[in-house]
């Protein structure tokens, strides 16, 4: 699998949504991933990340390029 980044106007998406979901593709929004990712740091787990850290990871992800 791999991974694109396609921006367009929201009047279209559901048009692309109804074809990807044709072509068995997934989509999800920029902030999906972001969002799933801060739920998995949740402070209920042991190993729970700081807020701190997951900041830091959040920012090596969106600005390392």
């Amino acid at each position: 699998m791999e991974d694109v980044v396609l921006k367009m106007p929201t009047a279209d998406v559901a048009l692309i949504m109804q074809f990807a979901s044709r072509m068995g593709w997934t989509i999800e929004s920029r902030r999906n991933p972001v969002a799933r990712f801060i739920e998995a740091c949740s402070k209920s787990h042991g190993d729970a990340l700081t807020d701190e850290e997951i900041q830091a990871e959040v920012n090596a992800v969106r600005y390392s390029k």
